[in-house]
Order: structure tokens, then C-alpha cells, then sequence
């Protein structure tokens, strides 16, 4: 049994039951090997548990970079409104979008700081994607008035606030929330172009 195989049948326990309430003899009977053969690969549970969460924030960021280089010639304001179906999809349909948005928001108290800097690191990283992507698009004429720091730095909190709700109430509350603030936030930044 390769390390691999364990880390991804690991991921879906950390997604489903969190850090406390995934079992390393329900990870090692569920791959078909012996607990023991864990060791032989990771030092311990959490040796193993930060070795999914670095993976799953790697994958998702990839993810990510699909998803916006895939909706190619579409206008901005599509792109961004389309990435909370994007969300939504993902959430729903994967283990690894459930465990990023978990160890987002609620990482097991012990590993706060180490976890915190792969989070930090990740929304960086997506920042530094969507101020390119706002340029490219004022390059393009569209949002020529704005500045493309502050217009991704805006849409990072508006995604991070509605996402949220996605995890706290579901999916018809955080598509009110995004109904209600996209057109806000896209007020505000359109605008920026007569003033």
C-alpha cells in the first residue's frame, strides 16, 4: 500500500469527520492494510493530517487556475459571479473543497499556526491570481477605473463571507448571500470607471 493510497482515503475521513473524529484504524481498514503499515509511511496521525492538508490546498489551488483559465474570453463580471457555482459545485462534490473550507475556518485548535500559514499562503497566492486577472481585464477595457489590488482584495472578502454560509446553513442561503452582495460588489467596482 503506497503512502498515496493512504493520504487520499485519509483525506476523505479528515473531510467527513475532522481531525479529532477521523480514526487511524478506520483509515488503515478502510485502505485494507494493518494500522501498523500507517507508520511505515507517516509518523503518526499528525504527521499524516498535515501531509492532507498541504496536498488538498496545493489541489484546490490548481483547481482554482482551471476554473478561471477555462472561462477563457468570458467577461470578468461573468467570471467572478460563475466562481460561486464553482464553489458550490466543488463543496458538494468533493472531499477536498469540504477540507480546505474546514481548515479555513476551523482548524483543530494544535495545529492553528501551522495550518494558518498554509491558509495564509493559499489566499495569497489566489490574491495575487485575481489582481492579475483584474488587469488582464482592464488591459482588455473592461474595469478601467478601478484599482485591480483593491477590486481582488474586495472580492476575496465578499467570497469569504459568503462561503460561510455555505458551511454553516447550505446552499439556498449562500446563493441569497451572493445574489444580494455580488451585485453590490460589481456596483462598486463598475463604477469606478465613471468616476
Amino acid at each position: 500500500m503506497s503512502a498515496e493510497n493512504i493520504r487520499n482515503v485519509a483525506l476523505s475521513h479528515f473531510a467527513r469527520h475532522g481531525y479529532e473524529g477521523a480514526s487511524l484504524s478506520e483509515i488503515a481498514k478502510e485502505t485494507g492494510i494493518k494500522k501498523s503499515t500507517i507508520y511505515s509511511h507517516y509518523k503518526g496521525k499528525d504527521d499524516l493530517f498535515l501531509t492532507v492538508v498541504r496536498y488538498v490546498f496545493r489541489l484546490e489551488r490548481r483547481n482554482i487556475l482551471s476554473y478561471f483559465q477555462s472561462s477563457g474570453q468570458k467577461p470578468i463580471k461573468d467570471k467572478l459571479l460563475g466562481f460561486f457555482d464553482y464553489i458550490d459545485d466543488r463543496f458538494y462534490q468533493s472531499d477536498t473543497a469540504k477540507l480546505l473550507f474546514r481548515m479555513c475556518f476551523f482548524p483543530p485548535w494544535h495545529f492553528r499556526g501551522e495550518v494558518s500559514k498554509i491558509v495564509n499562503a493559499f489566499i495569497a497566492r489566489m490574491q495575487r491570481l485575481l489582481v492579475k486577472l483584474m488587469k488582464h481585464h482592464q488591459k482588455n477595457g473592461e474595469l478601467t477605473g478601478v484599482d485591480s489590488y483593491q477590486a481582488a482584495l474586495a472580492y476575496i472578502t465578499l467570497v469569504d463571507g459568503v462561503v460561510i454560509e455555505l458551511l454553516f446553513t447550505g446552499k439556498n442561503e449562500f446563493f441569497e448571500r451572493v445574489n444580494v452582495s455580488f451585485p453590490i460588489y460589481w456596483r462598486g467596482i463598475a463604477s469606478s470607471d465613471k468616476e
